[in-house]
């Protein structure tokens, strides 16, 4: 299910994208996050399992003219390197989020932020959230800010 127009725009927002960050959607589809979060000067990371969703968001970064500035990866996101992320987009399952947590606490930098769109994270309180109303009524798009690493955690 592809995250509505609307709801891009408030998910963008609320992760505040900078110039010079790097935004990793991990199970990007057609890459519409990456994409604006890309015209707002970020560098953007789409990560997919499927390779039809990495052609079509290939194919729709290049119409937007934001191709440059995105690396497209086939791959599994629990295994691709997230490091560099600045900002991680999720609208996964909720089993998918919490097996993730992991990932994020350990792999992401102190001041990363990770935005979901419908799940939580489980027993994570959000530092941010905010109710859109998506395609099956209103929805919630949480924040969570990762403030230290994970061995002070």
């Amino acid at each position: 299910e592809p995250t509505p127009p609307n709801v891009v725009g408030e998910m963008v927002g609320l992760a505040g994208p900078r110039p010079g960050e790097t935004v990793y959607d991990l199970g990007c589809g057609d890459g519409r996050l990456v994409i604006a979060a890309v015209r707002r000067g970020a560098r953007g990371v789409c990560v997919d399992i499927d390779p039809q969703r990495i052609r079509e968001s290939r194919a729709n970064a290049q119409a937007a003219g934001v191709a440059e500035r995105i690396r497209f990866v086939e791959g599994d996101l629990f295994t691709t390197d997230i490091g560099d992320a600045d900002v991680v987009f999720l609208f996964l399952w909720p089993d998918l989020n919490l097996k993730l947590r992991p990932r994020l606490r350990n792999g992401l930098k102190p001041g990363a932020r990770v935005i979901s769109y419908v799940h939580d994270m489980g027993d994570w309180a959000p530092d941010a959230a905010l109710e859109v109303r998506g395609l099956y009524g209103l929805r919630t798009v949480y924040r969570w800010d990762i403030r230290r690493p994970a061995s002070a955690r």
